[in-house]
């Protein structure tokens, strides 16, 4: 298997991480795995032979396309995302070939001048793959409409359950507090997410807005992430009133993430979906780190989100811009904290039982078979 993502270890994020565990997986079950990547470092796994090209454009995109074509045939070439990597692997002849679909990425370019250009370009890319594997139902879905009669199947995403894991009882989650600094009595409201108004924050503000005031001043927002919509974020949370309870994290490094997911009562993201502005959230893998953590989890029912959260099954998944029903949410948590200690250790079982790397591997191996894709 060819792992072919520029978006790879050490860099960070969602796609990042799943080729990274696909690179993993597939050597675990003893398949022939490589990568190619872009500089810099060695991946997180150096088990994976990787090699890097300059990350200079448009060298980085001419230096793969020289890699993929004196490539051996060695299995499939599973491209990170279908632009640039899946043109280039088409363009190189390479196959079988095998296409990752994360969401926004499907959705008609902002410029509409590149719009019929990128259509055209994304069918042909979609509908020359063998095989293109999407991270929900919703995915599969734009997959579909981008390129009708192409292969597509749908796997939701994963999460190390070995390190995302809940806290060791309560002195666990106390020590996770104090790793951050937070007050033991506040019911702490987590979001972890880059600062782009669409992420939803503004309808956390609103939702704690519109608690009583003496139940509101029990509340803490931890917010986590950085962006281009920051100071836009800032000035909506003390318009609104709610300045005083959010903490504004920034960029905090994967290392720390755990103990911020077991810190928090309760984690909330309630993306917004605008196709036109290619706002979306395919699938959410932070809503699973969060429940493998046993925090519960809250998320708008948009894009992927409903595949990444079961609702009812240590989780809830709420309309779009419904502050009032997460108000009902959080009210709930403030009378009755241990329901959601309940609803905690549902998610994390949830994630046992559904939601494990070594299970996404073995569904994505059987998907491959079954579209007749050799691994090697």
């Amino acid at each position: 298997m060819f792992i072919f993502s520029f978006d790879y270890p050490p860099l960070d994020g969602g796609i990042a991480r799943l080729c990274s565990e696909l690179a993993a997986g597939f050597s675990r079950r003893g398949v022939p795995t490589e990568a190619l990547s872009k500089l810099p470092g060695a991946g997180l796994d150096s088990t994976i032979p990787t090699t890097r090209v300059t990350r200079l454009r448009p060298l980085m995109e001419a230096s793969a396309f020289r890699h993929l074509l004196a490539r051996r045939r060695n299995g499939p070439v599973v491209c990170g995302l279908w632009y640039p990597e899946g043109v280039l692997a088409m363009l190189a002849g390479a196959r079988p070939r095998v296409v990752l679909a994360h969401g926004s990425e499907l959705m008609p370019a902002r410029a509409a001048w590149r719009r019929g250009l990128w259509r055209r370009m994304l069918r042909r890319t979609l509908l020359g793959a063998d095989l293109v594997v999407a991270n929900s139902g919703y995915t599969k879905g734009l997959v579909e409409a981008a390129a009708p009669g192409c292969r597509a199947v749908a796997i939701p995403l994963a999460v190390d359950h070995i390190r995302f894991s809940p806290p060791a009882g309560p002195a666990g989650r106390a020590a996770s507090r104090a790793k951050f600094g937070l007050d033991p009595s506040k019911r702490v409201v987590l979001t972890v997410s880059r600062l782009k108004r669409y992420k939803g924050h503004e309808t956390i503000f609103h939702a704690l807005t519109s608690l009583e005031e003496p139940v509101r001043r029990n509340f803490l927002l931890l917010v986590a992430g950085r962006g281009s919509d920051e100071a836009a974020l800032r000035d909506a949370a003390a318009r609104l009133g709610v300045a005083d309870m959010v903490r504004w994290l920034g960029y905090v490094p994967e290392s720390d993430l755990p103990d911020l997911y077991r810190a928090a009562d309760i984690f909330v993201l309630c993306t917004r979906e605008d196709p036109e502005r290619q706002e979306v959230e395919g699938f959410g893998l932070v809503f699973l780190e969060a429940q493998a953590c046993g925090t519960p989890a809250v998320g708008a029912r948009t894009g992927g989100i409903p595949d990444a959260i079961r609702d009812g099954d240590g989780g809830f998944l709420i309309a779009q811009d419904d502050h009032a029903a997460l108000t009902g949410i959080f009210r709930r948590l403030a009378e009755r904290p241990g329901e959601f200690e309940a609803i905690g250790r549902a998610a994390r079982a949830r994630i046992e039982r559904e939601c494990t790397w070594d299970g996404y591997v073995e569904r994505f191996a059987r998907e491959l078979e079954a579209a007749g894709v050799a691994l090697g």
